[in-house]
């Protein structure tokens, strides 16, 4: 299957090798490296790495917000939206509800995480004609949403007071309750892929020279980072604040390869016969540079507005983190994707 041209150009974000080292399942790897490092050595440099690439992952969401002018077509989605929820968050911090504040920064950031994996595994998906059987879309949901509903209660059970070194609201159910959210939630991912290898057919085409229904396996390596990330970052960063630090990357640097792929998708298929003359590397610099200019932006305004401390400012990137959650998940969905 992936030797017709066609086909493997929409099969995978940009290559078969570099989904799987940054998008999908060498991410796993890499969650297990930083691990071992924080283990080893301490997180300073982890910690580090996360806050640019925090701020470049914002700036790719105003990048796609500006680059298919969503305002348009989703201004309460993108204009509307976003400033009630700074002012709701104005609101809660000068009436002084900072434990509410970060017991929403908590769990609005599992969500938000679990939800990307969700998308970026979809998107595998939906490459290879969306799901194979209802029960594969029912396992493949298992295997994503489970996952993250027991880490967050395996987090909340083992470190029910404190949250990144902040008190926060603990939706504790005890440890039986998690103790069995975690058992079913690997019964959930190992189902999964036991119709995952049940399901693999790449390679085969059927009478007409049209692929047959598959899993793409683009999909479960998503579905395998995302468990691993999910159940190791919550469960130690339960311990340790630094583990959290381990999934913020994974998730940072998996949704800047996405967010960049799909820019640079659109920017060819609008200017393909423009280009065509174009030296290929030419070509990549160019898409790279218009990426980059809001993630450049953001991280610019992140520096100047540490280096100013001016304690109004911190209303203010609280509820930018929340807005960001906002818009990561409405625009990336169909409605918002489509032409």
């Amino acid at each position: 299957m992936e030797n017709h041209p066609h086909f493997q150009r929409r099969l995978w974000l940009f290559s078969r090798r570099g989904d799987f080292w940054l998008a999908c399942g060498g991410a796993s790897t890499a969650v297990l490296a930083a691990i071992a490092l924080i283990f080893l050595h301490g997180d300073r440099e982890i910690d580090a790495i996360d806050f640019v690439l925090s701020e470049f992952h914002l700036g790719a969401t105003y990048d796609a917000v500006v680059r298919r002018r969503l305002w348009r077509r989703m201004p309460a989605d993108v204009l509307a939206a976003p400033l009630l929820i700074v002012a709701v968050t104005y609101g809660l911090a000068a009436a002084g509800h900072q434990i509410l504040l970060t017991s929403i920064a908590m769990y609005a950031a599992v969500w938000h995480r679990g939800r990307q994996s969700f998308g970026v595994a979809r998107y595998y998906q939906c490459q290879a004609g969306g799901p194979v059987s209802r029960t594969h879309d029912l396992l493949f949901q298992g295997a994503i949403y489970l996952p993250m509903l027991a880490a967050a209660l395996a987090f909340t059970h083992a470190s029910p007071a404190k949250y990144e070194g902040d008190a926060y609201l603990a939706l504790d159910l005890g440890g039986q309750t998690t103790a069995l959210a975690a058992a079913v939630a690997a019964l959930a991912v190992a189902g999964y892929l036991a119709s995952a290898l049940w399901h693999s057919r790449g390679g085969r085409l059927c009478a007409h020279g049209e692929p047959l229904r598959w899993m793409h396996p683009g999909e479960w390596w998503v579905v395998v980072a995302h468990a691993i990330a999910f159940g190791s970052s919550y469960a130690l960063g339960a311990t340790n604040a630094s583990f959290l630090l381990v999934l913020a990357v994974h998730h940072e640097i998996q949704y800047l390869y996405f967010a960049y792929a799909m820019a640079r998708r659109a920017a060819g298929s609008n200017a393909a016969s423009a280009c065509a003359a174009t030296p290929l590397w030419r070509r990549e610099a160019c898409a790279l540079a218009s990426f980059l200019v809001w993630p450049v932006i953001g991280f610019s305004g992140a520096i100047a507005g540490s280096a100013l401390q001016l304690s109004w400012l911190a209303p203010l990137a609280v509820g930018g983190l929340y807005s960001h959650y906002w818009l990561d998940g409405r625009i990336w969905t169909r409605r918002a994707i489509q032409p």
